[in-house]
């Protein structure tokens, strides 16, 4: 940006020849006018204010030093100065040192020596400018943070009103606007949003926020949306429109409500805060306005146990469209018994950790799920629902496939493992899919190796072990059958009788006393 700078001079070749010596683009600067006299140098620095003011001291009406000492009376912001005079007498330079004048350079003026004096100018000039904006963005910060919080006294009020520049007696809303599905320079975003607010001409450009994680608060102010009958959704979904043109990507607003009194701005930030959690249950391609969603409340809830089960039995089993139409049915759930934000990311989070889990207990490396690391930070930046459901069963497939290899590498071994440890818990109640959980194996696949191994099926060898330990107790001990059942893990001795005489062509009593 170039700077302005105003020459004075009531020598009119003077003020030509600098004009055509300096490389004023070079220098940071642009001449915007020129004067023949202080009297009217002093009315165009009142009005417009330029950035520099170079001045000759010898001049009709008012002279260049007269002129500075009125400029630093006048109410506008005051200019910088350098004077170019002929004159090298002490007492002006002294004078001029008073008022604050950057330089004083003599005449004839030297190309280099200016220069530099310029390029000086616009460098310390860009520092304070830089130094004010960061001195009111802090303020405007402050400001801004005190109003949300509710934490300021009337006196306070006013002042964070003054900094904000908005008016006591107009609407206000604060609303969040979040960008999704990808990592986003919060600086530049903002800047964006900025940009486009000036080019519509908005007031509110430069009310923001800071949220961190793709969001950004931001204050309107009713003036902004009169062009929309001051209807905030309607500017909302304007605004919305065309922020996602801009950032190239899909873009979620939440409205807090319109309050008249800026001592009710925390009112409106609450509600926007509160807007947040009906994200994945409100259609997101407008802006969802808090107190105006089709339901009335979230909840903060878990899915039902039995789907979660369903959905951990599925992956073990590698069932892919099983778990396809599962995890349908769960996003689906979100949305019909209105899930909170939170209570979806909980609800995500369970299966993961879950999956996890498991991966671990079969002495798998968890690590080794490409897609593990993506849903472990999942909701670190916002993301649409159906971007979060597809990464999720990107996840869940990949994760039952490497189950699935995983149990078929382990699964010889284990198969002797579980045939051995039959073999010495027979008395114990004995499953098929008990023990399958217990060697991290899916029962079918368990069940279909056993009889593939031992050419029997797992239930008949459980009860080929029982028999045989029976056959041991009938003929070492003068136990009585029932007690003779329960030792050999039969909870029936009917059952027991039945299964027993099946098996050997005679009943426990008179295999004893074939004995």
């Amino acid at each position: 940006m170039a700077y302005k700078v105003f020459l004075v001079d009531d020598d009119r070749y003077v003020r030509k020849g600098l004009i055509n010596l300096i490389d004023w683009k070079e220098c940071g600067f642009e001449v915007c006018a020129e004067a023949d006299n202080g009297e009217d140098a002093l009315a165009y620095i009142s009005e417009y204010a330029p950035d520099l003011v170079i001045t000759d001291i010898k001049m009709p009406v008012l002279d260049g030093l007269e002129l500075i000492k009125h400029a630093l009376d006048l109410k506008t912001t005051i200019p910088n100065f350098i004077i170019i005079t002929g004159y090298s007498d002490f007492k002006y330079a002294q004078k001029a040192v008073k008022y604050g004048v950057h330089d004083f350079i003599l005449k004839p003026v030297d190309k280099d020596e200016i220069e530099e004096t310029l390029k000086k100018v616009a460098e310390e000039h860009t520092k304070k400018l830089q130094l004010q904006q960061s001195r009111e963005n802090t303020l405007a910060a402050v400001a801004f943070n005190d109003l949300i919080t509710g934490e300021v006294d009337q006196e306070h009020l006013n002042d964070c009103m003054m900094s904000l520049n908005i008016s006591e007696t107009r609407g206000i809303a604060y609303i969040i606007i979040e960008i999704n599905n990808m990592a986003v320079n919060t600086m530049k975003t903002r800047e964006t949003i900025s940009r486009v607010m000036h080019e519509d001409d908005l007031s509110s450009a430069d009310l923001f926020r800071e949220h961190g994680n793709n969001r950004i608060g931001l204050l309107v102010k009713s003036e902004d949306i009169q062009e929309f009958k001051g209807d905030i959704s309607k500017f909302s979904t304007n605004l919305k429109h065309q922020l996602s043109k801009c950032l190239n990507g899909d873009v979620t607003i939440y409205v807090g409500s319109l309050v008249n009194n800026a001592s009710e701005i925390k009112e409106s930030y609450e509600a926007a805060m509160k807007a947040l959690q009906y994200k994945y249950i409100e259609n997101c391609e407008k802006p969802i306005v808090y107190g105006d969603t089709k339901h009335s409340s979230v909840n903060y809830i878990e899915l039902d146990q039995t789907l979660y089960q369903l959905l951990m039995e599925q992956i073990e089993e590698n069932k892919t469209s099983e778990i396809k139409s599962t995890t349908d049915s769960m996003f689906e759930q979100f949305k019909v018994k209105a899930f909170a934000k939170d209570a979806v990311r909980t609800s995500i989070n369970r299966v993961v950790h879950e999956v996890v889990r498991t991966v671990q207990s079969m002495e798998g490396d968890e690590k080794n799920l490409i897609s593990l690391q993506k849903m472990l930070n999942w909701d670190h930046i916002p993301r649409t629902l159906c971007v979060i459901k597809e990464m999720f069963l990107e996840f869940l497939l990949e994760a039952a496939a490497m189950l699935n290899r995983m149990s078929k590498e382990c699964g010889a071994v284990n198969i002797r493992r579980i045939k051995k440890y039959v073999d010495t818990h027979y008395q114990e109640d004995l499953t098929l899919k008990n023990i399958a959980n217990k060697f991290y194996l899916n029962p079918v696949y368990m069940g279909q190796l056993f009889k593939k191994t031992y050419s029997m099926y797992f239930k008949d060898y459980i009860l080929q072990v029982r028999i045989s330990e029976a056959k041991k107790k009938l003929r070492q001990t003068d136990m009585r059958i029932f007690q003779v059942a329960e030792c050999v893990g039969f909870s029936n001795s009917d059952y027991f009788v039945t299964q027993f005489e099946k098996a050997t062509g005679m009943t426990p009593t008179q295999y004893r006393k074939k004995l």
